[in-house]
């Protein structure tokens, strides 16, 4: 099958990234030239002709195919064995869970990538020290690859669709993977999927936070994580959170598992309402309309004994705070064990606050039938 794509003749790579400039196919930083030869090494290491569609983003009228996703993939500085982890990932993007409109947000959002399962190792991703930072080819051109793709063919790009006041930094790249050797089960088994079975879990968010730990026991390691949750943007979702090897193996000795540390989080993330009016966020964007609203809310009587739970809902305070749409989503903590082997900081990423599910896809290694 023939490649579809419009084919340019250019003298060498540096006209080549000059013409991807002029054009607005590149975000910013160079790209490496999508040549027919190097595109279709791609295409073989997924067994897919270029016009296998891979998924359709209905929200932009966009339909992703091998090819494109090849070509971008090139363009990112990937491997070809990279391939079938993007598939995969396109696929997240495109279920309706992941309701892909959000990314036009003023509030700038933006996927983070988390890989879980064998596939780690096979590609050389990189799960330790620096996880977020910058230094691992593959880590880092997934996740580049995907801002391509969605710039080039779905409008992602700020003098189209994105909105964002502020932009997001992690609009280049924000790919991670997991330890495929944890004590613990994995992202992948968290969601369903054997441990055998790799996955790309595609969660949206605004920032990368962090706690730091103090503590030994299980309770004072969390304690930090868990007022970090409360005091932040206080919007009820899913929260991914890493968890380096050092905490990760004193709550195993303690039997801590990550359901048990997960009810944790849910039993104790909250804030009372005084709290939410002396901060604004009382009626900010509640599906509850608080007539004249234009200050702060004043304080009531036993509002400091009264408590907003960020993940377990209470019908009677829970619409002045919360938007009805972060209401009704899936709330839930995506513990990935990853980090420095040394240390005392675990990192959360705040999820995107009124629409947008994480989804997890297995990653395939053959063609798909």
């Amino acid at each position: 099958m023939a490649f579809m794509s419009n084919r340019i003749e250019v003298l060498d790579a540096v006209e080549c990234n000059e013409h991807f400039y002029r054009e607005s196919m590149t975000d910013g930083l160079p790209i490496i030239p999508p040549t027919e030869a190097r595109v279709q090494q791609f295409l073989d290491a997924v067994g897919l002709a270029p016009d296998a569609p891979i998924a359709d983003i209905s929200e932009r009228a966009s339909l992703i195919t091998a090819e494109k996703l090849a070509i971008n993939a090139v363009m990112a500085g990937c491997l070809p064995q990279y391939m079938p982890v993007l598939v995969a990932a396109v696929e997240a993007l495109a279920d309706p869970l992941f309701k892909f409109n959000h990314l036009a947000s003023l509030g700038s959002p933006w996927p983070l990538l988390v890989v879980s399962g064998p596939i780690v190792r096979d590609i050389g991703m990189h799960h330790g020290r620096y996880l977020f930072g910058s230094g691992n080819r593959a880590n880092a051109t997934l996740g580049r690859a995907i801002s391509l793709l969605l710039w080039n063919c779905c409008e992602l790009r700020p003098d189209a669709i994105q909105r964002g006041d502020l932009g997001n930094a992690h609009r280049y790249s924000m790919c991670i993977a997991e330890n495929p050797d944890t004590g613990w089960e994995g992202v992948n088994e968290w969601e369903g999927f054997e441990r055998s079975m790799s996955t790309v879990t595609v969660s949206s968010g605004y920032n990368l936070c962090n706690a730091r730990i103090i503590g030994s026991t299980p309770r004072a390691l969390l304690a930090p994580l868990v007022n970090a949750l409360s005091q932040h943007e206080f919007s009820p979702g899913v929260f991914v959170v890493t968890i380096p090897p050092t905490i990760e193996q004193l709550l195993v000795n303690e039997g801590w598992t990550k359901r048990r540390i997960r009810d944790y989080i849910f039993e104790n993330c909250r804030r009372s309402v005084k709290h939410l009016k002396e901060t604004g966020r009382w009626g900010r964007h509640a599906s509850i309309h608080v007539r004249g609203l234009k200050d702060i809310v004043p304080l009531e009587e036993g509002d400091d004994e009264r408590w907003v739970y960020l993940f377990k809902r209470n019908p009677e305070l829970d619409p002045y705070v919360f938007h009805e749409g972060g209401m009704t989503r899936r709330a839930d903590i995506l513990i990935v064990a990853a980090g420095a082997d040394a240390g005392n900081t675990m990192g959360f990423y705040q999820p995107y606050s009124q629409s947008t599910t994480p989804v997890t896809k297995p990653i395939r290694l053959a063609a798909r039938t």
